[in-house]
Order: C-alpha cells, then structure tokens, then sequence
C-alpha cells in the first residue's frame, strides 16, 4: 500500500493540497504485496502447515486462506471512517534511530494501541500518523489462538457427546469456527505479509525522503513496483519455495517474535534501495534484486506457517467459556464438556 495521501501530507504542505493529493492517491492506489504475492504468501504458508493443523482447517483450507490474504486490500475504498480506521495498521514508521517517527522506541513498545497512541501524541504524532503493523499482528495472533481453543474444545466435545443434541450442537459449532479460523488466518496473515516487505517499516516508504542521504540513494518511487509488478512479473512460486526457510521457534512471547520479525525486515531496507539502481527502480529483472525479492516473499510465508503453529500450539494452554476452562483440561479428560459448558448465559 503506497502511503503517499492524506496523512503525511498533511504535515507537510496543508489541508487544501492534502486532499488534491488524497484524490490522487485514491485513483493510483498500489497494494501491499499486491495481489499476486498476497495470495502467494498466503498459499505457501498453508500449505506448510503441518498435518494436525491442516487436519483442523478442512479440505481446500489452502485456496481460502490465500484468498483471504489479500482481503484487506479488496476492501479498501468501503468509505472514509473505514478506511481510515484500517490503512494504517498494514504500515509502521521506524526511522533511522529506531524511533516510531521520532518518538516511542521501537525496542520498547507500549502494551497496546492506546498506550502506543497516547504515547505518539506527547511528540505531536499519532497511531495513524505512525502505523500500528506491530499491534495489527499481535491483535489477528491472539484470535487465531483462541479461535484455536475453541476448536479443539468443540472437536472432543463432539467426540464426547453422549446424546443427539449434544452432537448436533458440536457438530454445527464446529463448522462455524473453522469458517471463521479460515478467514482469521487468511486476514490477519495479510499483516504478517506486509510485515516482510522492507518499505511498511521504515520512514523511506516510497523513496528515501527528507533524511540524512550520504549514500545518495534514490528518491524515486519504489513502492508500487517493488510489491507488484517486480513480484508478479520476475518472482516465481518455485523460487519463494526453494527459499522457504524451515519453521523456528523462537520460545518467546508473541510481542516479542512480531518486533524480531519486523526489526528484521528494517535491516532489509538499506539493501531495497541499494538494488533500486541495478533493476532500473525494480522495473527489470537484475538477478541480485530479484532474488532479493524473493527471499522477502519467502519471509513473509515462513512467518505466517511459524506463527500460526505458534498460534495453534498456544491455545492448548489457553481457556474458552465463561467460567473459563482450560483447553487441556478438555482435551486431557479431566473436564468433561457438554452443550451446557458454553454459552448458557
């Protein structure tokens, strides 16, 4: 998604020409990833799951989850209060000094959004003005853990079930949940994806910009062909799955393996606009950049694949229901659930 409307805009050369530029944006709107590499992201890190998961997810999980990953960027355009809500969770600003432009620490971000919000406004900025990609991918994670739990609660209630009606209700909830786990991951993967792509972290968004340059690097804008048509033009399936690195678990807490990945992603900013010149601004295919390319796409799979085996390996030790039951209490025997164990107001 090129970030070159409303928002900074407005810090820079007033309201009347902000929304001439806003307009502007609007016709030329160039996606994060784009489409093609948003449903490839998706498909590779479903089909890279392993089979307990997969077994979980259902027949054709793979195609939905794909679709479903370039979601956020089929909606876009629904109206203003939508859209301005929602852009700016696929970006985050960091600049030079590790700063969140300028001014919370990106090695010591807020518990939330409010107070990553709260704390952007003492240095005259805000989550919109700045990005809030690390907190779009913590929010998706933890549903997709609890969308977890309750499926594998449901699947041994099913399992379990003594009587038709028990069964019939399990069986129904059942469904409903892996509909909805389908389109949770495939949403909130959207975010792991842009978070691969070097210029939604950084300040140099769409060409260097107004900073410290020494390196001359250019200030053309990158963004739009570096995400689209490089990708769809000179990136193939077979690469980014030869590039696939195998699963890591970082044995750490969510917050921390969504700020390595995205720190990560930071460093590789330096080298997107050391290879703007050899690939003619990403408009040809100049084997360096290419293969530069694809090992980001790659990232972007690997991350989805890790975090939701993470995700899913998570909610074994999460709760479900009102009072909460532990998921492995359930799936130990050592509760047994019936209709009445959920939802009995």
């Amino acid at each position: 998604m090129i970030r070159t409307g409303k928002r900074r805009a407005l810090r820079a050369i007033g309201l009347a020409s902000a929304l001439v530029l806003a307009a502007v944006a609007t016709e030329n709107r160039a996606w994060a990833w784009g489409h093609t590499g948003h449903v490839t992201i998706g498909e590779i890190a479903a089909e890279n799951l392993p089979w307990q998961i997969k077994a979980m997810l259902g027949w054709q999980s793979d195609t939905a989850i794909s679709e479903w990953n370039a979601e956020l960027d089929v909606s876009k355009g629904a109206g203003q209060t939508h859209d301005f809500e929602r852009d700016p969770g696929h970006y985050i600003d960091i600049d030079d000094s590790g700063k969140v432009l300028g001014g919370v620490d990106f090695n010591v971000m807020p518990v939330s959004r409010r107070d990553f919000d709260t704390a952007l406004r003492a240095g005259g900025q805000t989550q919109y003005s700045a990005g809030y990609l690390y907190y779009a991918m913590i929010d998706g994670w933890q549903q997709v853990r609890m969308d977890f739990a309750w499926m594998r609660a449901l699947t041994v209630g099913l399992r379990t079930a003594s009587n038709r009606a028990d069964r019939e209700f399990f069986q129904t909830q059942l469904e409903l949940r892996r509909r909805l786990l389908l389109r949770d991951i495939g949403v909130w993967g959207h975010y792991v994806a842009d978070g691969s792509q070097p210029m939604h972290v950084s300040v140099h968004f769409n060409g260097w910009g107004n900073y410290p340059n020494p390196n001359n690097y250019t200030n053309t804008p990158i963004h739009a062909p570096f995400e689209g048509s490089f990708v769809k033009s000179f990136v193939t399936e077979r690469a980014i799955r030869a590039a696939l690195p195998r699963y890591r678990d970082c044995g750490c807490q969510i917050e921390q393996r969504v700020h390595d990945y995205l720190q990560a992603t930071l460093g590789t900013v330096e080298r997107t606009y050391q290879l703007a010149p050899v690939s003619n601004n990403y408009t040809t295919p100049a084997p360096a950049a290419v293969g530069f390319v694809t090992q980001r796409v790659a990232a972007g799979a690997a991350e989805m694949r890790d975090m939701v085996i993470d995700a899913w390996k998570s909610s074994a030790d999460w709760t479900v229901g009102y009072p909460a039951i532990k998921v492995s209490d359930i799936e130990s025997g050592k509760v047994k659930v019936t209709r009445d164990s959920f939802w009995h107001d």
